[in-house]
């Protein structure tokens, strides 16, 4: 037996999924609008109580409201759930059930995945933007000119945010579509194995498109810090048959001045460690690696109650429970970090290690 909530429980879930990436902000003013409520409730103040979906409407252009004051070329679809929620039948909602799995685990950690990766590529495509727009200047000519600084990155930045939201999509569908399917009842046991199998396909699409993109972001970053390198290197007019060791030297005393930036800082930790990947540390190329895990446990647990010729309601049930289960095991080992990215990504220190790492990577 399926054990059932009331409604109220789903509505708060959805409620979660619209606010938590907000309110580990602390955007949002909780506490004031709690006072609010009571003062009006004292008051006696009669308050109609909105319909969910004008609820959920007005959440949703709520948060639009607060995501548009992020960091310049954010999207803002990463930081809510524009599908809203699936309506079950009744006044009740399935408690153990791919929806609670959702959820729990797996949109919090989608959402901070692709926040993160959203700040990241942001934080470094606008620091190298104005550096090479500082750099230009000093050198009599540019091959860095040659890639339009003016084109290449708005370019840039259009792609990897694209990609984001690509990948939000093709996830939240496929979840979407097994909630559905709960929820409407057809839970055979192989109607259930192909839409969980349709959600772990859709993870490891997005997974592997989130690489891709990372390694067209590595290229276009390497081609300009070398290429500023180059012109930098030009710039001195060194006598020919000059060493590497000595070229790197001079090109790094004269960084400081023609270009104290962010873009000078990588050039300055190439020189000095030299261009040989092995000599730096290597980033993790699975980036959703806090969810894939939990649907690979999912997906290996039905087939194998499927192989068996299992199946029953019952099993089902117990199947669902679970799933539940492990979700929130797996919240306890990966927890959600109360982490504002952009005040992380402000230290340029920080943020020129990750993209050297990130070079290294691919």
């Amino acid at each position: 037996m399926i054990m059932k909530v009331p409604r109220l429980w789903c509505v708060l879930v959805a409620s979660l999924v619209f606010l938590a990436p907000l309110l580990v902000r602390g955007q949002v003013p909780v506490e004031e609008e709690e006072a609010t409520e009571t003062e009006e409730e004292e008051e006696g103040v009669v308050v109609e109580e909105d319909t969910e979906e004008e609820v959920m409407a007005e959440e949703t252009e709520e948060n639009l409201e607060v995501a548009s004051g992020g960091l310049p070329g954010q999207d803002e679809t990463l930081l809510f759930d524009k599908y809203g929620d699936v309506e079950e039948p009744g006044d009740h909602c399935s408690r153990y059930s791919p929806k609670e799995v959702f959820h729990t685990h797996v949109h919090p950690h989608l959402l901070k995945t692709l926040d993160e990766m959203s700040h990241f590529v942001e934080s470094v495509l606008s620091r190298m933007e104005w550096s090479l727009l500082t750099l230009l200047p000093h050198v009599d000519h540019s091959p860095v000119g040659d890639l339009k600084v003016e084109e290449l990155f708005p370019e840039v930045r259009r792609f990897m945010q694209g990609t984001l939201r690509d990948v939000y999509d093709v996830i939240r569908t496929a979840w979407w579509d097994l909630i559905r399917i709960h929820v409407r009842g057809d839970v055979s046991p192989a109607r259930t194995l192909a839409a969980v199998s349709f959600v772990r396909e859709a993870q490891e699409r997005g997974e592997a498109r989130l690489v891709a993109a990372l390694q067209e972001l590595t290229v276009t970053l390497k081609a300009v810090i070398l290429n500023s390198v180059l012109v930098v290197r030009e710039s001195l007019k060194l006598p020919n048959g000059t060493k590497e060791q000595e070229a790197a030297q001079a090109i790094d005393r004269n960084l400081p001045k023609v270009a104290p930036n962010f873009l000078g800082t990588l050039m300055s930790l190439i020189l000095r460690r030299g261009s040989d990947p092995s000599g730096y540390k290597k980033i993790r190329t699975d980036p959703l690696r806090t969810i894939n895990p939990l649907v690979e446990e999912m997906y290996r647990s039905l087939e194998e109650l499927v192989t068996r010729g299992g199946g029953s309601e019952e099993e089902l049930s117990d199947y669902w429970r679970n799933a539940v289960s492990a979700a929130h095991q797996h919240l306890e080992e990966s927890p959600l970090l109360e982490e504002d990215y952009e005040i992380i990504f402000r230290n340029e220190e920080y943020l020129a290690e990750l993209v050297l790492e990130l070079m290294a990577s691919f």
